[in-house]
């Protein structure tokens, strides 16, 4: 018995030498050393190098893309309770592309995932929740909303403030939505940003402030969000709010224009029209006007034919 005791330490300890030196090629992108190894611990049920030979042939690391390996050993890992498999396959069962939708199933393995504290898989399950409107998914929501959030995850920490600001799946609580929203603002979610900047504009709970308003808006913008770029174009060109800047306006609504927004494309026509932020180009305002009325923007239209342009 003391034989077979000490034959099992150096089982293990020869077993953890091997996944180190798997991982250390993997890091090294030394793939084939790293699949080879991962592959003979996987043969003894080693639920973390089945998770790495999954991961390997779903993204095809040093391999050709093989999602029906990366399938079984996903299973096979996660039902040695390895949480990240247990994840990916149920992110596997719920898109159906590779294997048969299974939303049961999905549902299952995020809950196991998700029970063992896995961020993503409570991320992933609070979502599935959120899809549903009645109060019992909308509080499994918040439940695992706030688990992820609390560990960081900044889609949920703007996802729960959300939930607090509207009173959805839990009581209404503004300071814990600005709470949240400044968590993940500050971890540069340009949507946090943006919701932060709209509490900032109406000022309830927290006092209206301007300032941070346009400053929360002006970061969010200049990462790409789409909402953040359109109202603080209106602010600049309306200027009720804070000082009025044709030129930053139109930059804005042009960006937007560009990306097949109708209002945008109207204000950039618009303000070729009055050379306002920009010299005045009748051609370029009947070209984006036009734009945008074949898009049935009606305001447009009904711009060019009261100009006759």
């Amino acid at each position: 018995m003391k034989y077979l005791f000490i034959s099992l330490i150096m089982s293990i300890f020869l077993n953890a030498s091997v996944f180190d030196e798997a991982i250390n090629n993997f890091n090294k992108k030394e793939y084939q050393k790293a699949y080879n190894k991962f592959s003979i611990l996987a043969s003894n049920d080693n639920a973390e190098a089945q998770y790495n030979l999954a991961l390997m042939n779903f993204k095809g690391l040093g391999l050709r893309v093989n999602k029906e390996l990366a399938f079984f050993w996903y299973e096979n890992s996660a039902k040695l309770g390895n949480a990240r498999s247990q994840n990916n396959l149920a992110h596997m069962y719920f898109v159906g592309k590779d294997i048969k939708e299974n939303k049961k199933l999905a549902l299952k393995w995020f809950l196991l995932s998700a029970k063992q504290n896995y961020a993503l898989a409570q991320l992933n399950i609070a979502m599935l929740y959120a899809g549903s409107i009645s109060i019992k998914s909308q509080e499994q929501a918040f439940f695992w909303y706030e688990k992820a959030a609390n560990q960081g995850v900044i889609i949920a920490q703007n996802n729960i403030a959300t939930m607090y600001f509207f009173g959805h799946g839990t009581k209404k609580d503004l300071k814990k939505a600005f709470h949240y929203y400044s968590l993940a603002a500050k971890a540069n979610n340009s949507v946090a940003q943006t919701n932060l900047a709209m509490m900032y504009f109406v000022g309830k709970i927290i006092g209206k402030d301007l300032d941070k308003t346009q400053y929360w808006l002006s970061i969010a913008s200049k990462a790409g969000n789409k909402k953040a770029k359109m109202k603080l174009a209106d602010m600049y060109r309306m200027g009720n709010y804070i000082d009025k800047d044709y030129k930053s306006a139109f930059d804005l609504y042009l960006s937007l224009a560009k990306e097949g927004n109708t209002k945008a494309m109207y204000y950039v026509g618009y303000a070729y029209f009055r050379a306002f932020g920009i010299k005045k180009d009748l051609y370029k305002c009947k070209f984006w006007m036009n734009k945008a009325k074949k898009l049935n923007h009606k305001r447009s239209s009904n711009f060019l034919k009261t100009h006759n342009l």
